[in-house]
């Protein structure tokens, strides 16, 4: 068989481009992608979004331990729990979630 043309090849990558010629969008199952050039917009869905929250709630998490042990270490305890106050509230979300600590004799 021939190779496919930019059109089908458009049409197999599901890519559509604005008629103004000013980008393009791809959807996929779970997730869809708008390029322009005001920049990129990715939208997820279903468990891909679910999962892409997590991590974003784990990158929270690691933000705040880094700021607080940045500042127990230099001696900053007020600001220290002040970080933790602070993030008390955005990190508490009404779900349980568990901290590990493991040490290096772990």
């Amino acid at each position: 068989p021939e190779p496919p043309n930019e059109e089908m090849k458009k049409k197999i990558l599901g890519i559509v481009t604005a008629e103004d010629g000013s980008g393009f969008s791809m959807k996929t199952k779970g997730a869809s992608l708008t390029v322009s050039a005001e920049g990129a917009d990715l939208k997820l869905e279903g468990d891909l979004k679910e999962h892409y929250d997590r991590v974003q709630d784990g990158i929270k998490w690691a933000k705040a331990i880094k700021n607080i042990g940045t500042n127990f270490a230099a001696g900053n305890i007020d600001e220290a729990f002040a970080n933790i106050k602070e993030g008390i509230k955005d990190l508490i979300v009404g779900n349980e979630m568990y901290l590990y600590l493991i040490d290096d004799l772990t």
